[in-house]
């Protein structure tokens, strides 16, 4: 006798699929199912709560709306409610996430310095790499610099000056001025048509 499986609740396996139990995640499920006491009945925090969690996480992690879709099956409107509504939490979390991000990417540039050590200490890895590679790393880590300094990364210019319509006025005025030069100078001729008497 065989017995047919059990349906699947579509909100445990995304769930299962997205969601792990670290303390500060699951801090953040309690969260909403929190402020959904404080939203209509109607709202994606009652009727999927996990879904609306999910969400919210990847936004503050600065997900695409159109990721968050994909990963959720939430519709736009749903994700920006939801954005819209517990703002405030994912300003706390943002800030969050980019202190995280700030101690990768300091263990990231420590292991680029501890190759770029070894490279130096082997010519023969070092000739390996190509010149646009490490062009590339060096404007990033200059940037980079500038940026921690307070320098500006990127100087936006404002310039004024002529128009492309400015321009083509100045043409037609220099056009119109030469005309007149060569027609002030001009010697006045008539020519005859008859035999060359000399």
């Amino acid at each position: 006798m065989t017995s047919e499986p059990t349906p699947i609740d579509p909100n445990e396996k995304l769930k299962a699929e997205y969601v792990d139990e670290r303390e500060d995640k699951s801090a953040w499920f309690l969260e909403v199912k929190e402020r959904a006491k404080l939203n209509p009945s109607n709202c994606v925090e009652h009727y999927a709560p996990n879904k609306a969690a999910m969400a919210l996480w990847l936004a503050a992690q600065g997900a695409r709306i159109t990721d968050i879709q994909k990963k959720t099956g939430l519709g736009r409107e749903t994700i920006r409610g939801l954005q819209w509504r517990h703002n405030d939490t994912l300003e706390t979390k943002r800030k969050e996430f980019s202190m995280r991000y700030a101690i990768a990417a300091q263990d990231y540039t420590d292991l680029l310095f501890e190759r770029s050590q070894q490279l130096f200490d082997n010519p023969e890895e070092l000739a390996k790499i190509s010149p646009d590679k490490l062009a590339v790393t060096v404007g990033i880590l200059t940037d980079k610099a500038a940026q921690l300094t307070g320098m500006a990364s990127s100087i936006v210019e404002h310039r004024k000056g002529a128009s492309i319509d400015d321009a083509a006025k100045m043409i037609f005025d220099a056009k119109a001025r030469i005309a007149s030069k060569i027609k002030s100078d001009a010697i006045d001729v008539e020519i005859i048509d008859g035999p060359n008497s000399f």
